[in-house]
């Protein structure tokens, strides 16, 4: 009798906390589920831009590029003095970027002795905008790499085309 007795009492303890707190356990639960969505809702709509992101490789080198990465994120490979692949998807976060990149050689160029051989460089990941979801990497000689951001296949370091179709512009 003297367990189910302290059995009794610890029920009656537990359903007296119960019918106390309840009410304000509920309550905070429910605060804490609307922070969390709150908090949710701005990075949506006011927090920085991330997600998905495509790397672009653009060569300015005189040797094919095998492959590279930017961050862990694997990217094309291209031909020397241009050509590229477009690679999607990855994710690139942080302030600097770890660009890792294997440089291939042409058939001349490996008869002069050339060999296949893999180069990195560290450097500040520009600030990426809204709608900003290309990465382009130019690899440019002396093992220059310059990165940047574009919401479109245009190279921000690149010159566009100017369109001479457009409405009331024909020039012929």
């Amino acid at each position: 009798m003297n367990l189910l007795s302290r059995l009794e009492k610890i029920d009656a303890a537990l359903h007296r906390f119960w019918a106390r707190w309840s009410r304000w356990m509920c309550r905070g639960l429910i605060l804490l589920i609307i922070i969390w969505g709150l908090n949710l809702a701005w990075d949506v709509f006011f927090g920085p831009p991330t997600g998905g992101v495509a790397l672009i490789i653009h060569s300015e080198i005189d040797r094919p590029i095998l492959g590279f990465s930017v961050n862990g994120v694997a990217g094309g490979n291209a031909f020397a003095h241009g050509g590229g692949a477009l690679t999607c998807c990855g994710t690139i976060e942080g302030d600097t970027a770890e660009v890792i990149w294997t440089l291939s050689t042409t058939r001349t160029q490996y008869d002069a002795g050339l060999r296949k051989e893999t180069r990195h460089k560290t450097l500040p990941l520009p600030e990426r905008k809204w709608g900003e979801d290309n990465l382009h990497v130019h690899f440019l000689p002396n093992n220059q790499v310059k990165l940047g951001w574009s919401s479109d296949a245009w190279s921000p370091f690149e010159k566009r085309p100017e369109n001479r179709n457009k409405k009331g512009n024909n020039t012929k």
